[in-house]
Order: structure tokens, then sequence, then C-alpha cells
């Protein structure tokens, strides 16, 4: 199979699940079904290689703990819905997040990003429970918590399953290819 041939199965077959997943993310329980897609690229963007996945994973992870700390810190500490508290959570938990990936950074980093503002782009969506529904807030928060890490090691896992062996595939195509050439 060449390289090219593999990048279209990958592909094709992203298509079939994003329709899946997005069509069926609420009754899955996945927050937001964004989250899984933008996981998944930036494992293929990384190189779609199984032994970044651990530490891929912990980003994600340690991000999405670290993003609802941020918005803990933001909407129960800080002054609620002002700018600055977001601003001064954001930029701490962010330099923590930082400082935790930097012995693994280029495979923990990316995905503590997308892991710290997929909780925080998910809970944008309910900002109005805190101040009219107090109540459903802390349930809301949790389930977000839960639904956006379901999608996350989703994301990663449908890149593991899809993208390493089938761009693995290629690339052997593709060098073995380019030995055969070069020696005749």
């Amino acid at each position: 199979m060449s390289k090219t041939v593999s990048k279209i199965i990958l592909a094709v077959a992203l298509a079939v699940v994003a329709f899946f997943w997005i069509w069926l993310f609420r009754y899955l329980g996945a927050a937001a079904y964004w989250v899984a897609l933008v996981s998944f690229a930036i494992y293929i963007a990384s190189g779609a290689e199984g032994f970044k996945l651990p530490w891929m994973t912990l980003g994600a992870v340690v991000g999405l703990l670290l993003g609802f700390i941020t918005y803990a810190i933001s909407m129960q500490i800080f002054p609620m819905f002002a700018t600055i508290s977001s601003a001064i959570a954001g930029a701490i938990f962010i330099l923590i997040g930082a400082l935790i990936s930097v012995p693994k950074i280029y495979e923990m980093l990316p995905m503590f990003l997308v892991g710290w503002a997929s909780f925080l782009g998910a809970m944008a969506r309910f900002d109005y429970l805190i101040l009219e529904n107090a109540v459903e807030a802390m349930p809301r928060v949790l389930h977000t918590l839960l639904g956006v890490l379901f999608s996350l090691l989703f994301g990663l896992l449908l890149g593991a399953l899809l993208g390493t062996p089938l761009l693995k595939l290629g690339r052997e195509k593709a060098e073995s290819g380019e030995t055969q050439q070069g020696v005749i």
C-alpha cells in the first residue's frame, strides 16, 4: 500500500467515524464533539507514533484537570465573570502545565493545551448556570469534565487505532520503494 493510499483510507475512515461521532455525541456522554477531532488531529500531526501516546494522554488528562481547577478558581475564588480572573487563573495553570511537561514537551504540551482549552470552551456554554441555576451548576461541571475526558481519550484512541497502523504502513511502503529505486 502506498503512502498516498494509506492517507486516503485514513481520511475516509475519519470522515465515517466523525459522522457518527458528531451525530451521536450527545447520547454517548461526550460534552463536545470537536474535542475528539482536535485530539485526533494533534496525534496525527505529531507523527502518529505509538510511543508518544502515553505522554500525549497524560498531557491531555493533566490539562483537563488543570482546566477544571482554572474554572473553579476563576468562578469561585476570584471575582466571578471578570476577564482578569480568567486571565490570572489561566496564566497560572498554563505555566504550571508547561513546567510539568518540560521533560516531554513535544508530546505533552500540545495535548495539555487541548485538554485545558477544551474543558474551558465546553464550560463557556454553561456560564449562565452559575448565576441563574446554581444548584444545577456543579452536576453540569462534573458532566462536562467527564464528557471532555471521554472525547479527548476517544480522539487519541481513534488516532492510535486508525492513524498509527495506516500511516506506518504507508511510510514503510514508501521507504521500501525509495530503497528499491535507489538500487535500480
